[in-house]
């Protein structure tokens, strides 16, 4: 049973106990349900919330880091297969975006329409990917490989003589 699955029992079952409650109030006496009985109703379905909370912070974070490794998987096979595609030669930085890696090229890696004379790409047919934990997709230079930490502007880090890519995040590179 996985961790959001406990969640979802937690729940329901705060439910069911709220409602079995409610259910036998008003059986047993005759549909008086006083203030008490409302805050005890409360105080259950509060219980199980806190249960659950816990499970379901944890379970958006395995799926952030999850998001993450996906999108930085696809990125470094992209620039990979540009690199292979064009003599080895890596896409280029331009104003906090890979544009070589958005729109059709040439062997030269010369954007244009697609078509004959420019038959590569694109690589990125829905745009470059947001970073999954900062929701920013700017790529911004390093002049290290690997990156010493990150830029602070919650994107992506970029090593252009290499075309490797990290994500521009606090802790990633400890």
């Amino acid at each position: 049973m996985t961790e959001g699955s406990h969640f979802l029992v937690a729940i329901a079952l705060g439910a069911l106990a709220t409602g079995a409650y409610i259910l036998a109030c008003l059986r047993y006496r005759q549909g008086d349900f006083t203030f008490l009985d409302g805050l005890l109703a409360v105080a259950i379905c509060a219980m199980a919330s806190a249960v659950g909370y816990p499970l379901v912070s944890k379970a958006s974070n395995q799926a952030k880091a999850s998001a993450l490794e996906q999108t930085l998987y696809t990125l470094r096979v992209q620039i990979q297969k540009y690199r292979m595609e064009h003599g080895g030669r890596s896409p280029l930085l331009f104003e906090g975006t890979l544009p070589q890696l958005l729109e059709s090229t040439n062997t030269e890696g010369e954007p244009g329409p697609t078509g004959r004379n420019y038959p590569y790409g694109p690589y990125l047919s829905a745009g470059f990917p947001a970073n999954p934990y900062t929701g920013v997709n700017k790529v911004t230079a390093t002049t290290s490989n690997p990156p010493t930490g990150p830029s602070g502007a919650g994107g992506w880090l970029y090593h252009e003589p290499t075309g490797q890519i990290w994500p521009d995040l606090p802790g990633y590179f400890d």
